[in-house]
């Protein structure tokens, strides 16, 4: 009797202990099962991928488009890096655009207007944005997000979606998030130019120079034209120093204006005997007609007139 319930005992209790490993396996495997995701790559070359995440209080997939589009706007080259679409628990969703502004100069910086969110061709008022002051020739993160009410689809929502910098009435940016639009943006263009400026004890020598879109309001159609130039003090300069001013600067434009420095190269300098003055942010700087190409004169002239004033021709191609 004995033998016959210790045998029942024992089958009891592998039958219990069985049930109770299942239990535990089956419990473990909730807590330790990878989130799955999915990835694909969208025509055009623009990578789609969507990973699980939590949203409004419940799981909703999250998706990810990486952009890679380049843009320039007021000294910055600015990159649209990814796009996030993450929705919500009412049926909306909200956009995340993630950026990198590398600034082009060397001075310290910060946007001077606030990035738009054009979505299927209208501008939200109401998007948001992170606009960051970035170190002369450093880079910085920033992003802009918008919402919608009603989502259908992600991939199509990003489709109509553009970052937008300016104004139609200025000269704009516009980089799309749709993998097979391009960025509506003109880069800046370097110029090869190399020449020299004399006039009494002063020579000014160009040693460069670019040309890109001017940012400013009511300048729609206008190139900023920047020629880089090295201040040399002769010998001869009186006690007290020469000074230099933006304005001594003028340029013939191919269309025949004559256009004098603008303040926005605000040259100011006080020149001795036998110095250099060499500064990498030492720019004249000229507002010409766009699209800026063709042949040009530049003067210098620090007597207004009282001297014949030193002339150097360069084209734009």
């Amino acid at each position: 009797m004995r033998s016959k319930l210790t045998t029942i005992g024992a089958a009891v209790l592998i039958a219990t202990s069985a049930m109770l490993m299942t239990a535990c396996n089956d419990k473990d495997t909730a807590k330790g099962s990878p989130a799955t995701s999915v990835s694909a790559v969208a025509p055009g070359g623009a990578d789609r991928s969507t990973t699980t995440a939590k949203a409004g209080g419940s799981n909703s997939q999250a998706t990810v488009r990486t952009i890679n589009k380049t843009g320039w706007y007021e000294g910055f080259e600015i990159t649209v890096d990814k796009a996030t679409v993450t929705p919500d628990e009412f049926g909306g969703a909200k956009v995340l655009v993630d950026i990198t502004y590398k600034n082009t100069s060397t001075k310290d910086g910060t946007l001077d207007i606030v990035p738009g969110v054009e979505v299927g061709g209208a501008l939200d008022p109401g998007a948001g944005w992170d606009t960051p002051t970035v170190p002369g020739k450093g880079s910085a993160a920033g992003d802009v997000t918008t919402t919608v009410k009603k989502l259908d689809s992600a991939d199509h929502l990003l489709d109509t979606v553009t970052v937008v910098y300016g104004t139609a009435a200025d000269n704009q940016t516009k980089i799309p998030l749709k993998a097979d639009t391009k960025a509506d943006s003109v880069a800046p263009k370097t110029l090869n130019v190399s020449g020299k400026l004399v006039q009494d004890q002063t020579t000014v020598e160009i040693t460069g120079g670019t040309i890109t879109p001017s940012y400013k309001k009511g300048e729609r159609n206008k190139m900023d034209l920047a020629l880089h130039i090295k201040l040399v003090g002769g010998s001869g300069i009186a006690a007290g120093g020469s000074n230099i001013f933006y304005e001594y600067f003028s340029i013939k434009t191919p269309d025949g204006q004559s256009v004098v420095a603008d303040i926005r190269g605000p040259i100011d300098e006080l020149l001795d005997r036998n110095q250099t003055i060499d500064k990498a942010d030492l720019f004249a700087i000229f507002v010409v007609p766009s699209p800026g190409t063709g042949p040009y004169v530049v003067s210098y002239d620090a007597t207004k007139g009282a001297s014949a004033a030193p002339s150097y021709s360069f084209t734009v191609s």
